[in-house]
């Protein structure tokens, strides 16, 4: 049984979730706070599991809230959030400190209905808890020796000159701490355009985009009409859309519709990588829950381009490196700054 903790100063959002949380038998609320200090005291007697976190409570700051939660107490803490540019640039924040994942509040007239949120906060509360942090065992020193060889040797075609290439990045749940301190790796100079596909609600993705810039030495913004792919930054897919590479550099954006599994999709972005830049594609598969990415990487890897995968004992969630690994697509394993320090690596002479 998965104890749930519940802090948010609306006891009727409390009720909601409590009612979604405990309906399908596997999980059990063990107590609900409605404002800071009650949520410290709550985590600290009841020691849930899972706490699902609401970050504008009254008595203090939620990202300094979060920081002593996740400091005093092994728990996984599910944010959430509102779809505002503001809630999403504090609920990306709390993403870099810790928690594990987010879900949008329902709002009357948002593009959450009251049946998704009630599908998405069973899955994420339990994928939490799942991804404890007691429950994270290090990688052991022969795998810790592995990350990062080269598992088969790769053909690889000769590239023209001209073709410049592209690094496509995509991961999801776990995703936004794993690309920024990939990216802190990268040198201002780094020779080769980056693509960035990560699952986030189209309010998010800007606020993404300008939290990596503070980071990277490289460029980041949002992907737009027109772009085209430039040594020395990187472009993030908007939330609404999916990002194609066609020849030449040039980005294509196609609106993404409302039953697409993933939005934005890493498969199209892989796929269109590598049947547009070939050998000089390389793909990064971070950690994630599904399959998106796994068939884009193995496009890229069967045409000669590079490919890296996120080593499991690293990931938030594994199912989506394990699904590339188990497709064939994994050339490179290795936790996120080491897979920067290999990226950077190629550029040198």
């Amino acid at each position: 049984m998965i104890r749930v903790a519940i802090a948010d100063d609306s006891p009727f959002t409390c009720n909601l979730l409590a009612s979604y949380i405990e309906e399908g038998g596997d999980c059990e609320v063990v107590g609900v706070a409605h404002d800071a200090r009650s949520t410290v005291d709550l985590v600290k007697s009841a020691a849930p599991d899972v706490l699902t976190l609401d970050l504008q409570m009254p008595g203090g700051n939620g990202l300094d809230l979060l920081r002593e939660i996740t400091e005093a107490a092994a728990i996984s803490v599910v944010v959430i959030s509102g779809i505002t540019r503001l809630a999403a640039a504090t609920t990306l924040h709390a993403l870099e400190l810790g928690a594990v994942d987010f879900v949008l509040k329902f709002t009357p007239g948002a593009p959450v209905s009251r049946a998704s949120l009630k599908r998405e906060i069973l899955t994420k509360v339990k994928l939490a808890a799942a991804a404890r942090p007691t429950t994270r065992r290090p990688a052991s020193p022969v795998a810790a020796a592995d990350a990062g060889r080269l598992t088969i040797k790769t053909f690889r075609p000769p590239v023209a000159a001209n073709n410049i290439g592209a690094v496509v990045i995509g991961a999801s749940t776990g995703g936004p701490k794993a690309i920024s301190e990939l990216l802190q790796h990268l040198p201002r100079e780094f020779a080769t355009p980056c693509v960035i596909v990560q699952h986030l609600p189209a309010t998010f993705t800007s606020p993404f985009a300008a939290q990596l810039a503070r980071h990277a030495r490289i460029a980041v913004k949002e992907a737009e009409t027109g772009d085209r792919l430039i040594p020395g930054r990187a472009l993030v897919t908007p939330g609404s859309s999916h990002l194609l590479v066609r020849p030449g550099g040039l980005i294509e954006l196609r609106p993404a519709a409302d039953d697409d599994v993933y939005r934005p999709s890493i498969d199209f972005t892989m796929i269109s990588a590598a049947e547009s830049c070939g050998a000089s594609a390389v793909g990064v598969l971070l950690t994630g829950m599904g399959q998106d990415g796994a068939e884009g990487l193995k496009r890229i890897r069967d045409a000669g381009g590079e490919t890296y995968v996120q080593e499991l004992a690293s990931c938030v969630v594994t199912s989506m490196p394990e699904r590339a690994i188990e497709r064939g697509g994994a050339e490179h394993v290795a936790r996120p700054d080491r897979i920067g320090q290999m990226l950077a690596g190629r550029s040198r002479p």
